[in-house]
């Protein structure tokens, strides 16, 4: 049979123009990464069940079903050759709007995020930007339709209260589950953030705070123990485990009782893991959801579905023993109906109060994973750069330990008064923000003006804090850890907004009180009780050198020596 036989180009010619149809008429068109597991067993079943097919069938059926399954191989193979080609053409030709607006970048970056996932697979996202921007510049093509923005006005410009921007495909990775972090609806966030508002409150951060001192006075003990005998701490797990077991007891009333055993809880060790997964594969959203969904018992993905699981069933036992609660924790206030402003749980319609469960059970379910996740890291990783940097500059401890005398460390009143104490924490934030190169917004259907340049519709804009916040041209010695830039050496700061580690607008971090008193009060109490340095054979860079980018930054590990004052 003649391989070039009319037959086989009808079919060829059909395929393919199917292939260009399904992309320029279908694919190019809205959002497709919540539906990439089911569009990738669809392609392997073009790619697979044609032939196999063919294989089954005797050579002598030349009258029967050959010539019909013969020709459904070549157009599924013209079918994948039209649809790649016409996205490869279409993505680097002069056809793609930002190949037009004449955005530079890696070529590959044209073609598919798949050259991201490979140059980020060392987990080191924010290195990469940082040498994109001094190769490319301010605006650099790091997507077929993504931009990443270096200009510290991106910050206003994408979160700030008059922004068309709405977050990125990224944000779904909790698909089908939803919190107030990952919600992309900006009515729906207004209105669930009014929720989480309530649980900080005034009167609910004094409640909080105090639950939070326990957790101190456990981290204390278990230096102070490490110091009696002579051993350096391992800082790095030390705050890891103080985060989990203070978020657990915020959350659910229900510390890990990591501290006290001096070890990982099994689950948030899987926790740990799993978040592993976002430095290399955060960059293609589509590939977080075809492994999530079909390859579930996957090492580090099993790791993500234990921990979702984990957290489902602990939000619904804490549910079912509210009568049991001793103190108020979040849930309580993200349970309680919409227009209750009651704090006790005595005072809140029983029948209501389930109705809001139930009405908001998958927010539940959401919520306590994020809170887990995303709440326990940032006070974490602060702590751990905190003291790394305090650790090579000892003449900053000094410092901050005149400061404190007379202070109590427990007091946040009196803590929020102290100006070294904000200036080094804001320092580290700046050098080290609670999100490297994470925070993707998309522009609306009008586009986006950015200092002087135009960002065209339904375009990713990502804004690398890392980078941006250590630009020479917006702080002296960028890279150094000055604190006084933000006390008495204010020539040192030259253009304040270039950094925002709490985020911009109504979507900055609904806990950064929060957050930062206990970071202030975790510090405070270590630098007054103790005097520190780094432990022999750790020289300190590698708690930033070995940082790893996941969405949320993984420092490198720190080993320190406290002695008691």
């Amino acid at each position: 049979m003649d391989i070039l036989s009319p037959r086989h180009l009808l079919f060829l010619v059909a395929g393919g123009s199917l292939g260009f149809a399904a992309h320029l008429g279908v694919f190019i068109r809205g959002e497709w990464h919540v539906q990439a597991p089911q569009l990738f067993i669809g392609h392997a079943c073009v790619i697979l069940c044609v032939p196999l097919c063919w294989s089954f069938l005797p050579d002598s059926d030349s009258a029967g079903l050959g010539p019909l399954v013969d020709g459904l191989m070549w157009a599924s193979l013209a079918y994948l050759t039209g649809l790649f080609a016409s996205i490869f053409i279409y993505r680097v030709s002069g056809f793609h709007r930002l190949t037009v607006a004449g955005f530079p970048g890696p070529f590959g970056a044209r073609v598919s995020k798949l050259w991201h996932v490979w140059a980020c697979r060392y987990s080191k996202n924010h290195e990469l930007l940082d040498r994109l921007h001094q190769e490319y510049g301010d605006f650099v093509r790091t997507g077929p339709s993504e931009i990443t923005v270096y200009r510290p006005e991106v910050f206003m410009a994408i979160d700030g209260p008059h922004t068309e921007c709405t977050k990125s495909e990224w944000y779904d990775v909790l698909h089908p589950n939803v919190a107030l972090s990952t919600t992309r609806d900006k009515a729906t966030h207004a209105v669930r953030r009014r929720q989480w508002n309530r649980g900080f409150s005034s009167k609910a951060l004094q409640l909080h705070e105090a639950k939070i001192l326990r957790h101190v006075d456990q981290l204390d003990r278990c230096i102070e123990n490490d110091a009696d005998e002579g051993r350096p701490s391992d800082a790095k797990n030390l705050m890891y485990w103080f985060g989990f077991d203070a978020m657990g007891d915020f959350v659910f009333n229900h510390p890990f009782g990591m501290l006290q055993a001096k070890t990982w809880h099994h689950i948030m060790m899987r926790s740990y893991r799993a978040v592993e997964l976002l430095g290399p594969f955060g960059p293609a959203p589509w590939l977080v959801h075809i492994g999530f969904q079909l390859l579930p018992r996957l090492s580090k993905l099993r790791d993500w579905h234990e921990m979702t699981s984990w957290c489902r069933q602990t939000m619904e036992q804490r549910l079912k023993d509210v009568a049991l609660q001793k103190e108020l924790d979040m849930t309580h206030y993200l349970m309680m109906p919409e227009n209750s402003e009651q704090c006790g749980t005595a005072d809140v319609d029983e029948e209501a109060r389930l109705a809001a469960i139930e009405h908001n059970r998958f927010w539940l379910h959401g919520d306590s994973l994020l809170i887990i996740v995303a709440g326990s890291g940032p006070i974490a990783t602060a702590l751990t750069f905190l003291l790394g940097e305090l650790a090579q500059n000892p003449k900053q401890i000094d410092k901050l330990y005149e400061e404190l005398r007379g202070v109590d460390p427990s007091d946040f009143e009196a803590l929020y008064r102290l100006p070294h104490l904000d200036a080094c924490l804001t320092e580290t934030l700046r050098l080290w923000p609670g999100l490297l190169t994470g925070g993707a917004r998309k522009t609306g259907r009008n586009g986006l003006w950015i200092a002087g340049r135009f960002i065209p519709p339904e375009t990713t804009i990502v804004a690398p804090q890392y980078v941006i916040s250590r630009r020479e041209d917006c702080f002296v010695r960028a890279r150094e850890f000055i604190p006084e830039r933000w006390t008495s050496s204010p020539e040192l700061v030259l253009n304040a907004g270039a950094s925002a580690p709490f985020g911009t607008g109504g979507g900055s971090c609904v806990g950064r009180i929060l957050a930062t008193n206990i970071i202030k009060c975790t510090a405070a109490r270590l630098v007054r009780k103790y005097s520190f340095t780094l432990a022999p054979g750790d020289h300190g860079h590698g708690v930033g050198s070995e940082v790893r980018d996941t969405f949320m930054p993984r420092p490198g590990d720190l080993s320190m020596c406290f002695r008691l004052r």
